[in-house]
């Protein structure tokens, strides 16, 4: 008897026992993989707000760096120009030097004269805490006790085209001209030679006078939105035109380095050059004399300049129980140091030393 293949064979398996594929998943499971997901999206989301709160202080925090730098280089600049007015040497003229009215925009007020002797503005001149604001910055929300500074110097721009609304200096070079500078307008005024005397004319400068002051706020009006701003009042066309320079600077203090010998590096430094400061600099030989306070604002040859930054924006979170140090040596509130503020702003003390170079400069080389 022929065997059949095993293809022919019936089936021994019995039927209800084929294993079935799985068509679903349990409730049980569900929920796990729901547990799971969840659990999952939390993390995410943790981890993205915890991402976004690091970025938004890092931008805060990097904002407020680079505003903290930005006044301390813009005043350090301002200062290292300060008291220039021109390439030619005014030495053998002997000017003589006093202190304008800050808010003064006429010519005949601005500290400039030919005759009957050389006269000239200091380049460097501060109001100092606790000082009386000035009337034309009395509307422009100026901080309580802020510490004013006031630069003048022609610029460094030789080149620029005389107009009638602004006002330009002109030095002499040449021995044969009548006087020593033209201060003015108008370009007729400005007849001064060079060197050479050859009726080729010195160079024309424009005249800069900047105002340096702690305003409570940025934008003031009609709602002030209470951003700490410091701020600049710049003689322009006739008139001081106040800008916002840098938000964020809540504090600021200058700290004056007095050449009592007249050798072009501060000795001493004070907070108010105005009054005697034998105590706190010491006595010299020969015997220096605080009594003019001109004098010693002439005398000025660095500014230590201090800003209290804060961030723009406040930080959930945080409380500003630290006190600040910006070096002012007067009792403020019965503290010297600023704060504690016990609000949610981050804050930072930045500092730089700014030179004088045109007073100090000078005779240093003498």
């Amino acid at each position: 008897m022929t065997r059949r293949p095993d293809i022919f064979r019936p089936s021994r398996r019995v039927c209800g026992t084929t294993p079935l594929s799985q068509r679903g998943l349990s409730l049980i499971e569900l929920m796990v993989a729901m547990a799971i997901g969840l659990v999952m999206l939390a993390t995410l989301a943790s981890l993205y707000a915890s991402n976004s709160k690091t970025h938004n202080e890092f931008s805060k925090t990097s904002a407020q760096v680079e505003n903290g730098r930005f006044a301390i280089q813009s005043i350090e600049q301002d200062v290292a120009q300060s008291g220039f007015y021109g390439r030619a040497s005014l030495v053998a003229s002997s000017p003589s030097y006093i202190d304008p009215d800050p808010c003064a925009t006429a010519k005949t007020l601005l500290g400039f004269s030919a005759s009957p002797t050389l006269t000239l503005p200091n380049g460097v001149v501060g109001m100092v805490y606790g000082a009386a604001v000035p009337s034309c910055l009395s509307s422009y929300n100026v901080a309580p006790n802020s510490e004013i500074l006031i630069v003048r110097y022609a610029s460094g721009d030789a080149s620029a085209s005389v107009d009638t609304t602004n006002y330009f200096l002109q030095l002499s070079q040449c021995s044969q001209d009548l006087a020593p500078l033209a201060f003015d307008t108008a370009a007729s005024a400005f007849t001064l030679q060079t060197l050479a005397c050859n009726g080729t004319k010195a160079e024309i400068r424009k005249y800069v006078e900047r105002i340096y002051f702690l305003s409570t706020c940025d934008t003031c009006t009609p709602n002030s939105d209470n951003i700490p701003t410091l701020k600049v009042a710049e003689l322009s066309n006739g008139a001081l035109v106040v800008s916002s320079l840098v938000q964020g600077i809540q504090d600021i203090h200058y700290s004056y380095g007095i050449d009592r010998d007249q050798n072009g590096s501060p000795d001493c430094y004070v907070d108010d050059p105005t009054i005697d400061n034998t105590a706190n600099c010491g006595t010299i030989s020969p015997t220096y004399s605080w009594v003019n306070p001109v004098t010693n604002w002439y005398n000025v040859t660095a500014v230590r300049v201090s800003v209290l930054a804060r961030n723009v924006d406040p930080t959930v979170g945080w409380t500003d129980t630290r006190s600040y140090s910006i070096g002012r040596t007067v009792v403020d509130g019965g503290a010297v140091a600023d704060g504690p503020y016990n609000d949610t702003y981050k804050r930072h003390v930045y500092t730089t030393l700014a030179r004088v170079w045109n007073t100090g400069g000078l005779r240093e080389m003498q």
